[in-house]
């Protein structure tokens, strides 16, 4: 696991723990295995994903469900690097744009587009890594408890 762009501690555990922890069973560390190369920023999240047989649907492309899965979590590593806080899902939008095959890298790219005095808005696009076709484009909306602190880091 690589990280690089600067010390984002909260976004960090959150990966460590929920998705990459080799002791953990959770969907999210079933489902997520293999997301490597973290790149961080404030308000921004991006990472790489292989699409395996674990993750295709009968068709032998990535499942939609694999694509809701990392629009929710790498959306939430995204959002932890300017917010101490989570926050819990209000609403997870996923555009299926095209169909991306087993044996694909895929670049997973989440920004945090606005926090506002409950809510923090993320939008997410999934590219091959090769090529940069756009894969599939996602929006997830967060209630944020304590979204002062997190409004003056954007």
């Amino acid at each position: 696991m690589a990280f690089s762009g600067g010390s984002f501690q909260a976004a960090e555990a959150f990966v460590k723990s929920f998705v990459l922890d080799g002791d953990s069973v959770t969907f999210d560390r079933t489902a997520l295995e293999g997301l490597r190369d973290f790149n961080l920023e404030p308000g921004r999240c991006v990472c790489v994903f292989p699409v395996t047989p674990r993750v295709q649907n009968r068709y032998g492309t990535l499942h939609g469900g694999c694509v809701a899965t990392l629009v929710d979590v790498v959306s939430t590593v995204a959002l932890l690097t300017v917010s101490p806080d989570p926050g819990v899902s209000v609403n997870i939008g996923c555009n299926y744009v095209t169909p991306c095959p087993c044996g694909t890298d895929v670049e997973v790219d989440a920004r945090v587009t606005k926090v506002g005095r409950t809510l923090a808005f993320m939008d997410v696009t999934l590219r091959t890594a090769v090529g940069g076709k756009t894969v599939a484009t996602g929006t997830h909306c967060k209630f944020l408890p304590n979204s002062q602190q997190t409004r003056s880091k954007l």
